[in-house]
């Protein structure tokens, strides 16, 4: 019969297990859908990060290629941005997106995607507008740390933007369907932290 010391280390060891595994495989769920976006190509907007093609798809592994952005500004913010400024950027892409003012610094925008079939899928974004880049910087990181892995985003100056769930490849797939990565940092949550992907619109 098993010491009550070695069960207690059975169980302790169980226990780690099932935290390692938890932490691991999940962020939290967002409850939403993604629409398909399997049709977007990644090869193509995707280089190794020193500009080679056929880019591993894994997290430090790739960055976007320098065509994904052709006729985009890409200079960077200098001047304090408000969601009017996403608004703008949406409209000039012909992306069907609805903002609702949650509270004085927190905008949802929900993009809605009309599949082939009929069904409509909506998926909403957090725009937070912050006082500066830091701050913005800081909420973002915060964010997607908090929510954890397949959580993303991107950030613009002062704008942070908070998406839900999905995996790189959907997160990437739908991002640049949307030139994201165009207007802010693409941001991706890891295990262990949020790793911002090169190439597409840049600050400091």
């Amino acid at each position: 019969m098993a010491s009550s010391s070695g069960l207690r280390a059975v169980a302790l060891a169980g226990l780690t297990l099932l935290m390692a595994t938890t932490s691991c495989d999940a962020g939290i769920s967002s409850g939403i859908d993604y629409p398909d976006v399997s049709n977007v190509d990644l090869e193509g907007n995707l280089v190794t990060p020193e500009g080679d093609e056929k880019a591993s798809v894994s997290l430090g592994k790739f960055k976007f290629a320098p065509e994904t952005c052709t006729g985009v500004d890409l200079s960077m913010v200098k001047d304090d941005l408000d969601q009017e400024d996403l608004t703008r950027f949406f409209a000039a892409h012909n992306i069907n997106a609805r903002a609702k003012r949650a509270r004085d610094d927190l905008w949802w925008y929900e993009i809605e995607n009309q599949e082939d079939d009929g069904d409509r899928n909506v998926l909403r974004l957090r725009v937070a507008v912050l006082k500066d880049r830091y701050a913005a910087s800081k909420d973002l990181h915060d964010a997607l740390l908090q929510h954890g892995p397949g959580w993303w985003g991107v950030r613009r100056g002062n704008i942070a933007v908070l998406a839900p769930k999905a995996s790189l490849s959907t997160a990437l797939r739908f991002a640049l369907k949307h030139k994201l990565p165009c207007w802010g940092m693409f941001t991706y949550a890891g295990v262990d932290d949020a790793y911002v992907v090169a190439g597409g619109y840049t600050e400091f």
